[in-house]
């Protein structure tokens, strides 16, 4: 039981850090994120030995938010502080449950590739290897909405090319969730285990002998593919990919529900931000509900 009169609140937080790690098994990208969240709040809580207060942590928020980082990217650094501040209750460090709330954040529609842009995409003609295994890459994010670390670190066997299902293991508590793949989806991933076999270990894609491919070596790839085919308007990535399919799932029929499975998502609130629908798509779908339409008259 710690003297909550004096609290070495770095090494306390290096301790939380490991435990996490290592203990709980946390994805390594949440790791970095309590990195960033130190660095943030360090000049609040690394100086600090008494029991910090709501207060100070709120001050230090507004120090942030002056300084112009944005309400999403502070409450991404709340959420690792706030996970601290449990821990240090959890393990007796302190008498109280300090959690400090999140800021509003602005709600923004999440921009989509258009359909010119999805068939420019799909129909690409890739001229070498590396572009052959970057555009498989993306047609699988975009037909079952996979986030792209979760395709880079697919094995062979996650391809059920029987049932048509596609096995993700999520890097966050070491989850796995089985989503559906489609037919074209199929075919292409057919021509792909046939064609490309690692000489090392199982992944389904990769460079060299065996190894994952960099996440920011694909986006880069990607981007360039994008710029060959002219896309212009949203942000060329990997997530857009991910958007886009979840956008067309509920405006082709697919509920909420589903779509929170298929993706991943711990919260509903999460999938919720990706299927906001343009003005279009609610216009088409209240020329068809709407009962004034509707009325012969």
């Amino acid at each position: 039981m710690e003297d909550f009169g004096t609290l070495n609140y770095a090494v306390l937080f290096e301790q939380f850090k490991r435990e996490k790690q290592y203990l709980n098994n946390v994805a390594a990208a949440t790791v970095r994120g309590y990195g960033w969240a130190w660095k943030a709040f360090a000049p609040t809580l690394g100086l600090h030995s008494a029991p910090i207060t709501k207060a100070e942590i709120v001050s230090r928020v507004a120090e942030l938010r002056a300084d112009g980082l944005t309400a999403v990217t502070v409450n991404t650094y709340l959420r690792s502080v706030n996970a601290f501040f449990h821990w240090l209750h959890t393990e007796g460090h302190a008498a109280a449950l300090l959690k400090i709330p999140r800021l509003k954040e602005e709600s923004k529609v999440i921009q989509s590739f258009n359909d010119a842009q999805l068939e420019s995409l799909i129909s690409f003609k890739p001229e070498t290897e590396a572009e052959r295994r970057l555009h498989v890459i993306a047609c699988l994010v975009l037909d079952c909405g996979a986030r792209i670390d979760e395709v880079l670190s697919a094995s062979r066997r996650d391809v059920d090319v029987d049932n048509l299902l596609f096995t993700i293991r999520e890097a966050k508590g070491g989850k796995q969730r089985v989503v559906p793949i489609s037919l074209k989806m199929r075919k292409r991933l057919v021509r792909h285990l046939d064609h490309e076999k690692p000489e090392v270990g199982e992944l389904l894609f990769f460079t060299g002998p065996g190894e994952k491919i960099n996440q920011r070596n694909a986006l880069r790839d990607f981007k360039r593919i994008c710029k060959r085919i002219r896309i212009e308007g949203p942000r060329c990535s990997f997530h857009t990919l991910r958007h886009s399919f979840g956008k067309a799932y509920i405006r082709y029929g697919g509920d909420v529900f589903r779509l929170q499975r298929i993706l991943g998502h711990a919260k509903l609130e999460m999938t919720r931000r990706y299927v906001n629908l343009e003005t279009s798509d609610l216009q088409e779908c209240h020329q068809t509900f709407s009962l004034l339409a509707r009325a012969r008259s």
